[in-house]
């Protein structure tokens, strides 16, 4: 069986369906709080993880067209590659398709917004290992401010959740 090596171009990939789990989860944390102050709350972070994931797109497409983006120089070495994949499986946001099911399960504002403070920490993580190994200077610096972003959302969920409690 082939392992799979992470390079710049697949952690952009995977950047950008982890943005588009975080506006799904983000979506339906909105569909289910009642109160406005919650709704806004959650639809600024929503409208943030789109932008995100339309920033990324961008660079995506402008890296996938560098022939040399799918070289075998710019994959990661196999230890960094696994342990991307441990980061990146469903540890960050729970897949679009689950984010209702999930967010319906949690009962309170307070459970939403922990689910949602560790799913930003796990993705600070994964954007801080990706910008270490990048090999384009395009991707270190898109994972940098990406890191930097996710963090300004733990900030605004703690915040959220010590305000709301």
């Amino acid at each position: 069986m082939k392992e799979n090596l992470f390079s710049d171009l697949e952690g952009l990939r995977i950047a950008i369906e982890i943005e588009a789990r975080g506006r799904d989860f983000y979506q339906a944390a909105y569909n289910k709080v009642e109160k406005e102050e919650h709704k806004n709350a959650f639809m600024l972070l929503k409208n943030e993880e789109l932008h995100h994931l339309e920033k990324f797109t961008k660079i995506f497409n402008k890296i996938k067209e560098n022939k040399e983006a799918d070289s075998a120089e710019y994959l990661f070495d196999q230890e960094t590659s696994r342990y991307l994949t441990v980061l990146a499986e469903d540890h960050i946001f729970p897949k679009s398709e689950n984010a209702d099911a999930i967010i319906n399960k949690l009962t309170t504002i307070d459970e939403i917004l922990r689910m949602a403070i560790q799913a930003e920490k796990d993705s600070i993580i994964f954007y801080d290992e990706l910008s270490l190994k990048a090999k384009f200077e395009d991707s270190r610096k898109i994972f940098t401010i990406l890191k930097a972003e996710e963090q300004t959302h733990v900030v605004k969920l703690r915040e959220m959740l010590h305000g709301w409690a």
